[in-house]
């Protein structure tokens, strides 16, 4: 009797591995059809258009509601985030919580930076001519991590110095492919001077 508990617990236990193993294999078919690849250019181009605006004539704003609100769009009300610091007094990152947070953030780089070219790093190896990588993941509680090295390039809009960074962008999307966590390293921050 006891033996034949044990194999129908072993039994149990197997098929519930099973399963669990089919249901990750189902998630990464998902990674594997190019939805990494697609969030992140969807990120990016976002990001990007954030410069998208302008002063009228009569010094109004044109434009900067709309391209705050298409960024504002790919985030969770409750997302996290981690970010650089857009003032020069402080040291290390900022953490937000919640998209009205986030919003301020946002709204902030679209109102001091021009000329933005965020660019995804090409990695390469050997003599290969490189290729846009994006890491991702399931992620164990649902929707998927994704991560991708990027180049940061934008000049301020107050008096047009250029900038470059190397950084990350790690994001994790729910299962509603809304973004509840982001962390934005940019390292190096130089400035840009002709020769």
């Amino acid at each position: 009797m006891r033996r034949l508990i044990i194999l129908t617990l072993i039994a149990f236990l197997a098929a519930i591995a099973f399963l669990a193993t089919r249901e990750l294999q189902a998630q990464r078919i998902e990674v594997a059809a190019g939805e990494a690849e697609r969030l992140a250019e969807e990120w990016m181009n976002r990001l990007n258009a954030l410069d998208n605006w302008y002063l009228s004539v009569e010094r109004k704003e044109q434009g900067l509601n709309e391209v705050v609100d298409k960024m504002m769009e790919l985030y969770a009300p409750d997302v996290i985030a981690n970010l650089p610091p857009h003032d020069q007094d402080q040291i290390g990152p900022v953490m937000l919580r919640g998209s009205a947070q986030l919003r301020k953030w946002v709204e902030k780089i679209a109102r001091t930076q021009v000329r933005m070219d965020y660019i995804r790093s090409r990695q390469t190896g050997g003599e290969f001519q490189g290729a846009y990588l994006v890491y991702s993941t399931p992620l164990p509680w649902g929707g998927i991590g994704i991560s991708f090295q990027i180049t940061a390039a934008y000049s301020l809009r107050e008096d047009r110095r250029r900038f470059k960074a190397p950084g990350a962008v790690f994001l994790q999307y729910g299962e509603d492919k809304k973004i509840q966590r982001i962390r934005l390293y940019l390292t190096e921050i130089t400035e840009v001077v002709p020769a």
